[in-house]
């Protein structure tokens, strides 16, 4: 399972408050007893990756991952510190994983996992829970062999890239939610280009997980709760593990989302204006 932030406010104001999260995260992937209380992991120490981009930038996204746990890899600090320039909106989605049973430890299944839609847009992924692997690769007709390549979070997010037209929908959604497992913490970034240059962002990011009704179920609530802290043009997705043990300084005010709630922002890739739409899927 795994630990994960989205991050998304103008320049420069975004990066005092993006440096407390990104700190937050990395002791949250180093230790969290949320992990420890329902899946008996203390840490998540498979991976670790990022995407970000800064409207105004005609340039693509700039993605990283590495093998190493981001808190003992070197180059987490100095890339994740690392400063943003400009004076648009700042998008980012960090995420530190724990790889589930049975599933690949390689870079294609670190996320943000990534694809491509039929119209050429890019479509990048982070996750927290875990989607019916197998049930999706039979949809996409996928070949003897793909579990030892691909991690259900990459094969859902090649499914769902395959299915959306020029935006996610909230259709889209509810199909994706359709092929969950235990849950869907989800950071979804599509980022849309028109001759050659990005020209729209969209970002959904939300909470959905399957109760079990095995005594847990007050565990999963921790776990898999995923607050939303917004104020003054800044809004930051965060696991629970980040704001409830080890919160980050400057964050605005934070409120945990419901079970099934999505947030879809429309962002202009010139201007940086966005507007935001709010899904319940129950």
């Amino acid at each position: 399972m795994c630990r994960m932030a989205i991050i998304l406010g103008g320049m420069p104001s975004i990066l005092n408050v993006r440096e407390g999260v990104v700190n937050g995260l990395i002791k949250a992937a180093s230790n969290d007893p949320y992990g420890e209380r329902l899946y008996g992991e203390s840490s998540h120490s498979d991976g670790w990756g990022f995407v970000s981009l800064v409207t105004g930038n005609p340039t693509s996204p700039l993605m990283f991952k590495s093998l190493k746990p981001i808190y003992l890899d070197p180059l987490s600090p100095k890339i994740l510190m690392g400063a943003h320039e400009g004076q648009g909106t700042l998008i980012e989605m960090i995420h530190a994983r724990a790889a589930s049973t049975g599933t690949p430890k390689n870079i294609t299944s670190t996320h943000p996992v990534y694809s491509t839609t039929n119209t050429g847009h890019e479509v990048f992924m982070v996750h927290n829970g875990s989607f019916r692997r197998d049930d999706l690769a039979r949809y996409l007709n996928l070949g003897p062999g793909y579990g030892a390549s691909y991690n259900d979070t990459f094969i859902a997010n090649l499914a769902l890239a395959g299915r959306v037209g020029d935006g996610i929908t909230v259709g889209d959604l509810k199909w994706l939610l359709g092929y969950v497992k235990t849950g869907a913490n989800l950071g979804i970034l599509m980022v849309k280009y028109m001759d050659g240059r990005l020209s729209e962002v969209q970002l959904v990011v939300g909470s959905y997980y399957v109760k079990a009704n095995d005594g847990k179920d007050e565990a999963r609530d921790d776990y898999y709760r995923l607050y939303w802290c917004s104020g003054n043009g800044i809004n930051v997705y965060a696991s629970s593990t980040i704001v409830d043990y080890y919160r980050p300084v400057n964050l605005p005010n934070c409120t945990p989302l419901r079970n099934g709630e999505y947030h879809s922002y429309m962002v202009d890739a010139n201007t940086g204006k966005y507007t935001r739409e709010v899904w319940v899927l129950s």
